[in-house]
């Protein structure tokens, strides 16, 4: 059986080399002979064609009379992988047409193991289970792009493991009609309050991303490790924004805070999305159990200290960070409807050059929801407020109070949303969000006092692995003595997914 692989592979082989060396001694005939060589070369070709599948027909026959498989499943098992009417030694891995579990690496065992299989036919043990910290993207469901699930697209499987590389293209055009900071996102905090008028165009993809989801079962449930970046980072740099583990009731890693609810966040083309909106990712350990009943989950995690100082100015020294953030939430979760009421308790150091370590206790509540009373419409609200929890949103924790002294910042946002469904895949959103921040009166007169954001924006979603829509920008900011200034924008973008 060997002998007659082999001998079927050199046939093919001599076929090609054969064909491409008479080509090219048709050519340099010369120009007089090159038609009348050209038709000979056409005539030898075909009888050499003619004489192969006979003698292919003849080999494929006495194959079949040694009882050799000839399916692709079999031929599998046999170690050989099948490609239309031919047949090849494992040593010559090549793709199949169909995409059924085959083999595309070799050499060592691992590698032998692997196989790149439709959804269909993958091992179910990779896809019984839903994670806590998985957020499905669907058109018709929280958010306004469809992510394939773990079973869709074309994923890796090895001997008991299974990994699906996923992300996408995002490509953003932008133009401002007013002046603002922040161009690859809009953020109304750095509106500049009495600049001169301008307007700005500015086109990116950085926030295009990659991902890599592996899977495998356990005595304690199908195990999860997954990675995610993107270039939303000063040159374009590849940026990690998800690394972590989940087994059981455990993940450990850095991913979105338990802080936040994802499916309660409106869905915007913007990157920054609302000012009282929560979206912070860091690392954390986060213990996940079911409580009473089924839908009602309880989260507990300890995540990693982030703190933003405003200092005084006749004081110098550090901020500190002696114990992590304890961060819990109480969600609720149907098909239609989510709430959750989390909340956060921190300790906030600062220690003044040359003396020792002083603190506070930060704390602070969110509370979110998400509401679907038909199949084509839905609702969102936030209530977001706490002292010295400014930096969950990129605002100070600690603000002076006086030449020599600080307190914990004051911080309360509010946001509602509302998208229609015109169609399976054509939908608007309507989103508006407040935050304000209660500074002292000894900060600085431009110290930030409030933002507003307005979005409302049109987005088709044709299939699952493209979208493209339009989006309407407005935003307002308010310092401490009163300035105030506004910014407009419209972004287009277009999304394409990765299998």
């Amino acid at each position: 059986m060997p002998c007659i692989r082999r001998t079927t592979s050199f046939i093919l082989r001599t076929m090609l080399l054969a064909g491409v060396l008479l080509g090219l001694c048709a050519y340099a005939q010369g120009d007089d002979q090159s038609q009348k060589s050209e038709r000979d070369t056409v005539l030898e070709l075909s009888e050499r064609i003619d004489t192969a599948e006979s003698e292919l027909r003849g080999l494929r026959r006495r194959l079949e009379e040694l009882g050799a498989p000839q399916s692709v499943e079999a031929a599998g098992e046999a170690g050989v992988v099948q490609i239309g009417e031919a047949a090849f030694p494992e040593e010559e891995p090549a793709l199949q047409t169909n995409f059924v579990r085959r083999s595309w690496q070799q050499g060592s065992s691992f590698m032998d193991s692997l196989q790149v299989v439709d959804g269909e036919n993958l091992d179910p043990r990779f896809t019984n289970q839903q994670f806590e910290g998985e957020v499905t993207f669907d058109s018709r469901g929280a958010r306004f792009y469809r992510s394939p699930d773990f079973d869709k697209g074309i994923i890796i499987e090895g001997e008991g493991a299974a990994m699906k590389i996923g992300g996408f293209v995002k490509a953003d055009l932008i133009h401002d009609f007013d002046p603002i900071d922040s161009q690859d996102t809009f953020n109304p905090a750095t509106i500049p309050i009495g600049a001169a008028p301008r307007q700005n165009t500015h086109f990116q993809a950085n926030t295009s991303r990659l991902s890599f989801d592996t899977r495998w079962p356990t005595e304690y449930g199908t195990a999860r490790a997954y990675i995610e970046g993107d270039f939303f980072s000063e040159g374009n740099r590849f940026r990690l924004r998800h690394a972590f583990g989940e087994m059981g009731k455990i993940i450990v890693g850095q991913t979105w805070t338990t802080f936040t609810d994802m499916r309660s966040l409106p869905q915007t083309l913007d990157f920054e999305g609302p000012v009282s909106g929560i979206s912070r990712r860091q690392a954390q350990i986060r213990w996940t159990e079911s409580i009473f009943i089924e839908e009602l989950t309880w989260a507990t995690a300890l995540e990693n200290p982030q703190v933003i100082f405003e200092l005084p100015e006749m004081v110098q020294g550090e901020p500190r960070t002696e114990s992590p953030d304890l961060v819990s939430h109480l969600r609720y979760t149907t098909d239609n409807v989510q709430l959750q009421a989390a909340g956060v308790a921190r300790q906030l150091g600062f220690q003044p050059t040359g003396q020792r370590v002083k603190s506070e206790t930060a704390w602070g509540f969110n509370f979110t929801g998400y509401i679907q009373p038909t199949e084509s419409d839905a609702a969102y609200y936030q209530i977001l407020f706490g002292d010295g929890i400014g930096s969950y949103r990129g605002l100070p924790d600690v603000a002076p109070t006086g030449p020599t002294s600080a307190f914990l910042l004051p911080t309360f946002g509010w946001l509602v949303g509302y998208k229609h469904n015109w169609t399976e895949e054509l939908m608007s959103n309507f989103i508006y969000s407040q935050s304000r921040l209660y500074p002292s009166d000894f900060q600085s007169p431009d110290s930030l006092r409030e933002t507003t954001y307005l979005a409302v924006n049109v987005i088709w979603n044709p299939t699952e692995r493209f979208f493209m829509g339009v989006e309407y920008l407005y935003g307002t900011r308010e310092d401490v003595d009163g300035g105030r200034g506004e910014a407009n924008r419209i972004q287009s973008s277009f999304g394409f997914y990765l299998p």
